[in-house]
């Protein structure tokens, strides 16, 4: 060793594979100083040699799984050589690029929701990392600090829609928003695990998995996101106001009318979804995952024919003309949320006003419920409309999931044998409207 010294002062350190008394050296990315080392140039750094005996470890791993009994047939200069190989495999896997690639195919096949969910972890990552990260350095200890940075204040750069670079603070993640990160981490991670290793031949490329020992902090318990049906007759009885505020309620109406569509499906459905009075179409979040493909057909009620000639599609290209408005599904259900903020406000100005004129501090407290949290979403809807179908009308859950396209997996076997029927949607949804419109009558 002494004359391979640098001429920083330091020695490079390499692993010594002895075969037949004949020896080749696996160059290691450790570098040690004299004081590192014994009067024999022996390394007595004990953190060190614990690092170098877990690199020893994974060289023996490699040897064991891939060369087997066949080890005997091979040189020193050749088992050396192979392990090079094996550890320049996984050295090679980009877990940014491989990231990229995966969001690629989610937009792809249709999956658009989980695309953009994926891509904005990954932004954050390459905040995180930079532009390139090896997949062995996703460790847990990795992992922890990808955490602290995500629970920290930060500045970020990002281009905007006419090419500028545009600087942004973002607020610490809660522990909704870090477990999503992570779980988003995860989900990739297994996905490189099933492209690259192969169970079979029992020679993974990859053979980490932080996750063992990196524990994903779970979300915060889900608030309830429904609104009282004494406020969605408020929504629905709210005069035109901004642009953006009357298509928020218009979208929001018709979504309860339609059995709490999404503005994804309502953006997206083809005119010829549209046939015999209903509108039959494949739930874009789940179609992909399902082996009915998510689809869903709903009597159109006047009610929700009022709402779709005032949004109708001239050309008869789509159900809706919305895509001519916006350039696509988040665009637009951006808009729809900034006009729904809108109308939550004006919906509690008029609840505040109702507790002014409550004679009775019971009266107040009761009217204090009606109150709609500002970060409530026009999503809402759909949980509106399962709570009102089972506490006011006694729907039960079972046809509550069929209305909202739900898969009950506790009854997955029976949903094998049984034929949907339709019209048990189309009789809840009527009671849904009649229920609405008998308020305050």
């Amino acid at each position: 060793m002494q004359d391979q010294k640098r001429k920083d002062d330091k020695y490079p350190v390499s692993i010594r594979v002895t075969l037949d008394r004949k020896h080749s050296y696996l160059k290691t990315d450790f570098y040690v100083v004299s004081q590192q080392l014994n009067k024999n140039f022996e390394i007595k750094d004990k953190t060190l040699l614990k690092l170098l005996l877990e690199k020893i470890e994974d060289c023996e791993d490699i040897i064991v799984r891939g060369l087997g009994n066949d080890v005997s047939n091979y040189s020193a200069k050749d088992i050396v050589e192979f392990i090079k190989k094996k550890q320049n495999e996984v050295s090679c896997i980009d877990f940014i690029a491989f990231a990229k690639k995966h969001v690629a195919k989610l937009f792809e096949t249709g999956r658009e929701k989980r695309a953009k969910h994926i891509q904005t972890t990954l932004n954050a990552l390459v905040d995180f990392s930079g532009q390139e990260l090896n997949i062995v350095k996703v460790t847990s200890k990795f992992l922890e600090k990808f955490e602290e940075f995500l629970r920290s204040e930060r500045t970020i750069v990002r281009v905007n829609q006419f090419g500028r670079e545009v600087t942004t603070k973002r607020k610490p993640l809660t522990d909704t928003g870090v477990h999503d990160y992570m779980a988003d981490i995860r989900a990739v991670f297994n996905e490189a695990i099933d492209f690259y290793n192969d169970d079979e031949l029992g020679d993974p490329v990859i053979k980490h998995y932080p996750f063992r020992k990196f524990e994903v902090v779970k979300p915060n318990p889900l608030k309830k996101r429904n609104i009282y049906l004494e406020n969605i007759r408020k929504i629905m009885n709210l005069e035109n106001g901004l642009r953006r505020q009357e298509l928020a309620r218009d979208v929001f109406m018709l979504s309860f009318f339609l059995v709490g569509m999404n503005t994804v499906d309502m953006f997206n459905e083809p005119y010829s979804s549209r046939k015999n009075g209903r509108s039959t179409y494949q739930r874009s979040k789940t179609k992909n995952r399902r082996e009915d493909n998510a689809e869903i057909s709903i009597k159109i009620e006047p009610e929700a024919e009022r709402l779709m000639k005032k949004y109708a599609d001239p050309d008869k290209v789509r159900l809706f003309s919305l895509y001519k408005l916006y350039s696509d599904s988040s665009t637009f259900n951006g808009a729809v949320n900034k006009g729904f903020k809108r109308i939550l406000q004006e919906v509690n100005q008029s609840v505040e006003w109702e507790i002014k004129e409550a004679v009775s501090k019971q009266e107040k407290e009761e009217l204090t419920k009606f109150l709609i949290p500002e970060d409530t979403r026009a999503y809402s809807v759909r949980h509106s409309w399962a709570t009102i179908a089972r506490n006011m009308l006694n729907i039960s859950k079972d046809d509550i999931d069929l209305c909202l396209n739900h898969v009950n997996e506790a009854r997955k076997m029976a949903d094998v044998y049984i034929d949907k029927d339709f019209t048990r949607i189309d009789q809840a949804n009527r009671r849904m409207i009649d229920l609405l419109f008998q308020i305050g009558d």
